[in-house]
């Protein structure tokens, strides 16, 4: 495991600053600043997501900064490291078959953790200081407490010797998927997505009348307390805004409604995640593909459902020595086909919603990493039962392959992060930030630097999507002034610095361009911004 987290570290933490603050990055780094200046949070519906991701940033701030402006890329980058980490550990803990848990063998644990450690995707985004990282994290600790619960009830039984010690194990376990459930929802609202999925696929798993029986209330409500209470207290900034939770309970729905259906700008075909994940090509750029996942992945879909497989590769497993009747293959079997149904349901609601942005995939390609695993450890656990000839023919063939695979990915992960991290020929590069808008920052520091260093007077007048990232890089400076159009601008305002859209750079020159020189720079593909500073 330590060498797993020193992959997943080396692979994730080099130049977390080098590239540009993505739009929606700058975004979240600024509402984060507004609370780590004035220990002030809000919920807003409005294009804007739950409070984990702001909560989680105070303390990596406050380790090296005191206020928003002395804040690096670094404090904010950092956040989704950590938990993308956070969801190795978790996924570790998963358990093997003997156990009832996912897992076959270590095998197959170890190459689920190594190709969660080095997929370009999964890489990409735990360095984007966005709630993916956070979200795909709260989902595996839902699914580790779930398979906590489940072994801790059967090996209960409902009347062996210690029940009462076990059920309060059991009641422990409901207790922290309710608490992983509540930091899920209070993170992004997608996953009501992953909640929808999960009812599927725990009722394809074991069928509607093994979960009626299997229904206990009080771990239930144990469960549901915790959750409406975490979530709560998040949305309601710890009891300091109750409009919060009525806002995430009643305005969060319409609000998701409209973006998701009336934002043509990020409206894509069904099959949009399955080509960045499984087969990119961009014009004359390399080709990108984590499609090795697939074929061990319909593996694991074949022992979960065909019953001759499972029961040749997965001999039934003895009863726990303390006594419980805990099936560990059974189980086994069940949680396997739980996150089958789950990944393929998921994978197909995210592709049915018109709206659709990259970083979204890694809730269900968490999913398919997970049953690749599964799928190596079938065929590892095939040869160890097979021929012993099978054993040493099989087995280097598959650590080969798996080598090979991880190789792959890993180049990929560096490619993305290091050669091409705000490429268009990077399919993980979305509306990104280009490296003129980098230009853009350096020409006005300079300015402000002949003129009244970070007391110059900046003016942005550009429409609000297309202002970002610059609250941002302009964090710094005193005296900002935000507005969508030249008009607006009070004259008495008199900008040293102008920033403004293409289309309003006559307007601008006509009020206040007298002394300077305009240039244009590119803030993203097919957004423009006119600089007006001083003449040297």
């Amino acid at each position: 495991m330590l060498a797993i987290l020193g992959v997943a570290l080396v692979m994730r933490v080099p130049g977390l600053d080098k590239r540009p603050m993505h739009g929606d990055e700058a975004n979240q780094a600024v509402r984060s600043g507004l609370l780590l200046d004035q220990g002030v949070y809000h919920y807003d519906p409005n294009d804007h997501h739950g409070p984990t991701l702001y909560f989680a940033a105070l303390p990596f701030c406050r380790v090296t900064a005191a206020s928003f402006a002395e804040t690096t890329e670094w404090n904010f980058r950092l956040v989704p490291v950590a938990f993308s980490l956070l969801t190795l550990l978790l996924s570790a803990a998963l358990g093997l078959r003997r156990n009832g848990g996912l897992f076959p063998n270590r095998c197959g644990l170890y190459v689920a953790l190594l190709l969660t450690a080095v997929s370009p995707a999964m890489v990409y985004y735990s360095r984007f200081f966005i709630q993916e990282s956070l979200l795909v994290a709260f989902l595996t600790g839902m699914l580790l407490c779930a398979v906590r619960y489940v072994r801790a009830v059967s090996l209960e039984g409902g009347a062996v010797a210690g029940g009462t010690r076990r059920w309060r194990r059991a009641d422990a376990w409901a207790a922290g998927f309710g608490a992983f459930a509540g930091l899920a929802v209070a993170t992004k609202e997608t996953v009501v997505l992953s909640f929808a999925a999960a009812a599927v696929a725990a009722t394809a798993a074991c069928g509607v009348r093994r979960l009626f029986g299997a229904w206990r209330t009080r771990p239930a409500l144990v469960a549901a307390g915790v959750a409406v209470g975490v979530a709560a207290l998040l949305y309601s900034s710890f009891l300091t805004y109750p409009r919060g939770v009525y806002d995430a309970l009643f305005s969060t729905v319409q609000a998701c409604f409209t973006r998701a259906t009336a934002v043509p700008e990020h409206q894509h075909p069904w099959d949009f995640y399955l080509k960045i994940l499984f087969w990119f090509k961009y014009g004359r750029g390399p080709v990108w593909s984590e499609a090795g996942l697939l074929p061990p992945a319909a593996l694991a879909a074949l022992i979960a459902f065909w019953r001759p497989l499972f029961a040749w590769l997965a001999p039934r497993c003895k009863p726990q020595a303390d006594g419980g009747p805990l099936d560990g293959s059974v189980t086994h079997l069940r949680w396997v086909r739980f996150v089958v149904v789950y990944t393929l349901v998921l994978t197909a609601l995210y592709s049915l919603i018109p709206y659709k942005t990259p970083w979204c995939s890694l809730s269900f390609l968490h999913g398919f990493i997970l049953l690749a695993g599964v799928g190596v450890g079938g065929v590892w656990e095939a040869a160890r039962n097979g021929p012993r000839v099978s054993r040493f023919g099989v087995r280097p063939a598959v650590a080969a392959l798996v080598a090979l695979l991880l190789w792959r990915h890993g180049a990929q992960a560096v490619r993305a992060c290091h050669k091409l991290p705000a490429d268009p020929r990077n399919p993980y590069v979305y509306a990104h930030t280009g490296t003129d808008a980098m230009n853009l920052v350096a020409e006005i520091g300079r300015a402000a630097q002949r003129a009244e260093g970070l007391d110059t007077r900046v003016a942005i007048a550009v429409p609000t999507p297309d202002t970002w990232p610059l609250p941002w890089y302009l964090r710094a400076y005193r005296n900002v002034g935000y507005w969508t159009r030249v008009e607006e601008i009070p004259e008495s305002f008199k900008p040293t610095v102008l920033v403004v859209a293409a289309d309003q750079g006559d307007r601008a020159d006509e009020r206040f361009g007298a002394g300077k020189r305009a240039n244009f720079f590119g803030i993203r593909p097919g957004v423009l911004l006119n600089l007006f500073v001083p003449q040297r």
